[in-house]
């Protein structure tokens, strides 16, 4: 299991943040990985032009179960500011991403569902319709 703590600008507590500086868990189906990476590691783009004040959260299962992942991740959602579920059309079927869903939703966490999709193909999760926003592939 890998935790990763990806930090941009200035460290802060564990806890909800203060101020301007923001927590974002970025989650994602398995086999999106690389769309949650090109977004959390592109951020040396954003300190050339500005003072950044995000940090991002994220998880790799490397093939633990969904069980042993559950607490992993609600732990680490309660402690952000918000989630950002990366929408493509593997998203409805993966259970772990619909779950981070879910889990950040029951406990009041912000959401925006940011669909990577080239084409309209898939389904949007239930529960993100109403919080997307669209990538450009243009």
């Amino acid at each position: 299991m890998i935790v990763h703590n990806v930090v941009i600008g200035e460290q802060t507590s564990e806890q909800v943040s203060d101020g301007g500086h923001k927590i974002i868990y970025v989650g994602c189906a398995e086999s999106d990985f690389r769309y949650r990476d090109m977004l959390v590691y592109g951020r040396h783009r954003w300190e050339l032009y500005s003072k950044p004040t995000i940090e991002f959260r994220t998880f790799d299962r490397q093939g633990m179960a969904l069980i042993q992942c559950k607490p992993i991740i609600d732990d680490a959602i309660k402690r952000v500011d918000g989630v950002m579920s990366i929408v493509s059309s593997q998203t409805a079927r993966d259970p772990l991403a619909l779950w981070e869903i879910d889990c950040a939703i029951s406990n009041g966490i912000s959401i925006v569902g940011v669909d990577v999709r080239r084409k309209s193909e898939g389904a949007i999760p239930r529960r993100l319709v109403g919080k997307m926003t669209r990538y450009g592939w243009e």
